[in-house]
């Protein structure tokens, strides 16, 4: 019944949105719409939301121990190990240390070659 009553609310919300107010029978209509939603609701119960989902776990990353400037001046982590890879990765991430940083895109042929800046791993994309 929740997909109904959604629809109701609608109805009334687009009603009362292209309607002004001196539309009395469109802005009665919309009221009879959202009274009708109300009391469907009241009589038919409360709705089973089914179960909820898992807690995806966050990456866990491997603080820094040493850091060396390199020559464009940025620091660069030489002696720490990647993150741990998230199961649960995104398609827009790096598939070995899951970096969510800018990845440098070449082509080859029909195929896109997608680099990962933070660890140098290259992967295609159709």
């Amino acid at each position: 019944m929740s997909e109904l009553t959604d629809r109701m609310r609608t109805c009334a919300a687009r009603i009362r949105a292209v309607c002004g107010p001196g539309d009395v029978v469109y802005n009665d209509a919309a009221a009879l719409l959202l009274s009708a939603a109300s009391e469907i609701e009241l009589l038919s119960g409360p709705i089973d939301l089914g179960e909820p989902m898992e807690i995806i776990p966050p990456v866990t990353v491997v603080p820094p121990t040493k850091t060396e400037p390199t020559v464009a001046g940025a620091w660069v982590d030489s002696n720490s190990a990647l993150p741990v890879a998230n199961p649960h990765r995104s398609a827009n991430t790096c598939p070995q240390c899951d970096s969510r940083s800018t990845k440098t895109v070449h082509r080859e042929g029909k195929r896109f070659v997608l680099e990962c800046p933070a660890c140098g791993h290259k992967w295609w994309k159709r």
